[in-house]
């Protein structure tokens, strides 16, 4: 079962695949989780999903899966763990963001943010969610242990 876990190709795409999402994604967790970045801390966070009807376990796995999700992809250990926290935070935002339409808020003339940058993040999320870190990761060096 841990063989599994670990498996991945040693391929470079899935490498490139796993930092780009991870890169992209720490931001966001750091925002949720230490109010860096112009966001708003923990406990300020979890009070605006409550807020919005978002059960309290929901947000902390939300800001679980952003922050030490994206550790784990940057560093490529239990990729697919993180690629799956990721990719079902995506889908939540996506569904939670839906009435602003498909497409950013370029201009400032819609409600809100549009939901292609979550559909974009769930895309990577799923590839390697089944694929795995990729060469340079940690998952692939316990890989290697685990045969």
């Amino acid at each position: 079962m841990l063989e599994k876990f670990f498996a991945t190709e040693p391929n470079f795409i899935f490498t490139v695949a796993r930092l780009v999402l991870g890169i992209v994604m720490i931001p966001h967790g750091a925002q949720k989780l230490f109010g860096w970045f112009g966001g708003y801390g923990w406990s300020s966070t979890l009070g605006f999903f409550s807020s919005q009807g978002i059960p309290t376990l929901i947000g902390v796995l939300v800001i679980l899966a952003e922050s030490f999700g994206a550790l784990g992809l940057i560093l490529g250990f239990c990729t697919k763990l993180s690629a799956f926290g990721i990719g079902i935070t995506m889908l939540g935002a996506a569904i939670f963001q839906r009435q602003n339409g498909f497409f950013m808020n370029w201009f400032g003339n819609q409600g809100g943010e549009g939901y292609e940058y979550h559909v974009l993040a769930m895309g990577l999320a799923f590839i390697l969610a089944f694929s795995g870190g990729g060469a340079y990761s940690l998952d692939a060096v316990f890989s290697e242990k685990l045969k």
